[in-house]
């Protein structure tokens, strides 16, 4: 099947737009109770999403070289760093390809395991992954923090939609390989800012998780798109790693 692709006129038309200064609205997470925290010694380090009892999913190049005594997990706040659930995390389980044989960390992701299940309520839930693969064009929603290095600082959400494949690669072009599985995601409007997202923040849609973010350009470069991973190429590993299958195969 051949890449559709956009005029990169027409995606350009936004930066002026985009480049005003915008009111970013902030978002409760009764909206987005499947939205985490990875926290380092208590600082906030990445965004992950909850996808099981005991898992988030979460980006593995920020939580590199820490010991686990030192991760923990906060999730149901809309608030930086403030209140919430808090859990220490008791392993963490690295990609690897074909759900047997290790592969090199070309894929930043990794599933992150709690010490003692996730207490669910209104503000605490987990999000289906999609297992049928991001469309280009498609719709969806990346939350993230406004301000990630503010403690308090709100939770907030962009409206997205996803590039074809093709000027995702054209973009990049001479600056970043798009790995296997990648998507540029693109702002629907002005008001909408996935610039502002920090690794491992979810992009979903009709409750179902479609990507994670594992490359963000910022703000300051507005004609970069956001990169997500689409979780349909982990479907092995998460089923490898929730099965426990290790155990049953070893």
């Amino acid at each position: 099947m051949v890449s559709s692709k956009i005029p990169l006129s027409y995606i350009f038309s936004f930066l002026v737009i985009m480049s005003a200064p915008t009111c970013i609205s902030s978002t409760s997470i009764l909206e987005t109770p499947y939205f985490g925290s990875i926290e380092v010694d208590g600082e906030f380090a990445c965004s992950a999403t909850v996808i099981d009892d005991v898992f988030v999913l979460a980006s593995n190049s920020c939580i590199s070289g820490h010991d686990v005594s030192s991760l923990a997990v906060r999730v149901g706040t809309d608030k930086l760093g403030h209140r919430g659930q808090v859990y220490n995390v008791h392993k963490l389980h690295y990609y690897f390809d074909n759900g047997i044989l290790p592969s090199p960390p070309d894929v930043d992701v990794v599933l992150v395991e709690v010490s003692v299940p996730f207490w669910f309520n209104p503000r605490v839930t987990w999000l289906n992954p999609n297992n049928d693969g991001i469309k280009e064009l498609q719709n969806g929603i990346v939350s993230t923090w406004a301000e990630p290095k503010t403690r308090g600082s709100p939770l907030v959400s962009a409206s997205v939609f996803v590039l074809p494949s093709a000027n995702c690669s054209e973009m990049y072009s001479g600056i970043r390989n798009i790995s296997r599985g990648e998507f540029c995601l693109w702002p629907q409007d002005s008001t909408s800012q996935p610039c502002q997202a920090s690794l491992g923040a979810p992009m979903y849609y009709n409750e179902q998780l479609y990507g994670m973010v594992t490359y963000t350009p910022g703000c300051s470069r507005p004609n970069l798109p956001v990169i997500v991973q689409g979780v349909s190429t982990l479907t092995t590993f998460m089923i490898f790693i929730f099965c426990d299958l290790a155990k049953i195969l070893g």
